[in-house]
């Protein structure tokens, strides 16, 4: 078998292992898929070092682009310097962690200065649900953190602790992505409501058409030179899209 051959193998097999990675909800299952990944990516280092891989060769049939129902985070991967194939980060936290942080990233740096008084002017119910985003931004913010340093120590451990460590770090992952749902679909909604008030009696939300302006020190903004209530359109959409992208189930009680 040619090298290219080879390596076409290697590289379709860790994507497979990468799906069941992001899908599975066993912890003992994902311990398994995650040392497989990291066997298969430094036998493909080795491959690579000992060979000289015509790319073309490893050229592949485009599938239909994953990201094609995620605008804003295909434009974020595309920015971002990150290489999914040599990425340290991709074994400690998956792909779809890794990309929830694009989205959380994008989110504090472009929206959250919006979700100020001096940004948006609301009556006073609206004003009190609008500042509790800051803080519910910093919870989620601490539980990352908090996952970061557990799943940095993994592989400190062995034999029972790993496992134990494993299934603790798979806990928190599960409950970040749970706390990130919620936050973004209380922000589709909240963002949904003053919208329908501006296209009523504009009672709610009180500067809908005052445009977004940022000094020098703020640098370069995405909401520079749009409206209030534009801007809360794309509140929208961005958070209906991290909501989408995540695929949280919404369990119903039943009456």
């Amino acid at each position: 078998m040619k090298p290219e051959e080879e390596l076409k193998n290697i590289n379709k097999l860790i994507r497979q292992f990468e799906s069941v990675y992001r899908s599975s909800s066993d912890p003992y299952q994902l311990d398994r898929v995650s040392k497989e990944l990291k066997r298969l990516k430094k036998y493909r280092e080795k491959l690579e070092s000992f060979h000289v891989i015509d790319s073309e060769e490893l050229a592949e049939p485009q599938l239909q682009d994953e990201l094609e129902d995620f605008p804003y985070l295909g434009d974020l991967v595309e920015q971002d310097n990150r290489s999914d194939d040599d990425d340290d980060e991709l074994d400690l936290f998956g792909k779809e962690l890794l990309r929830f942080l694009l989205y959380l990233n994008f989110f504090e740096k472009e929206f959250l200065t919006f979700l100020s008084e001096k940004r948006l002017k609301l009556d006073f119910k609206h004003s009190i649900e609008r500042d509790s985003f800051y803080h519910r931004f910093g919870s989620i913010s601490h539980r990352l953190k908090d996952f970061k340093e557990d799943a940095a120590r993994i592989d400190s451990f062995e034999g029972t602790h790993e496992k134990e460590m494993r299934q603790r770090s798979f806990k928190k992952k599960r409950n970040l992505f749970l706390d990130g749902d919620r936050f973004f679909r209380s922000l589709v909604k909240f963002s949904k409501d003053l919208i329908e008030d501006l296209q009523e009696d504009g009672l709610k939300c009180l500067n809908g058409n005052e445009v977004m302006e940022f000094d020098k020190l703020e640098g370069n903004k995405y909401l520079e030179g749009v409206k209030v209530e534009d801007a809360l359109v794309k509140l929208g959409d961005f958070c209906r899209e991290v909501v989408l992208y995540l695929n949280i189930p919404q369990v119903k009680a039943e009456e």
